[in-house]
């Protein structure tokens, strides 16, 4: 039997965003996958969403810290954002022309 497990790639986005969690501006890390819409996570309290809606949490003890570093990990490597290149790899990914 053979097996194919396909995951999603994404561009990586940072902005300053209000969290809905935090109530108040932060660093959020978007990734836009191509097939799945935008998902958005806090650097400081390690919440997601996507498309708008509370990912579920992990019923995991210190989930928020592992989430919100990873996050911030991710952040600092994107880099400034490049809308050219976003738009080049959102054509890539789906095949139309940019």
């Amino acid at each position: 039997m053979n097996v194919i497990v396909c995951h999603a790639r994404h561009f990586t986005i940072r902005r300053i965003w209000r969290c809905p969690t935090c109530k108040t501006r932060r660093r959020m890390l978007f990734q836009d996958e191509a097939w799945y819409g935008m998902t958005m996570t806090c650097c400081h309290c390690g919440d997601r969403w996507q498309d708008g809606e509370l990912c579920p949490r992990p019923a995991k003890r210190g989930w928020r810290k592992e989430a919100a570093a990873k996050a911030t990990a991710e952040w600092v490597a994107a880099g400034r954002y490049d809308r050219t290149a976003h738009r080049a790899w959102l054509a890539a990914e789906t095949g139309v022309a940019a």
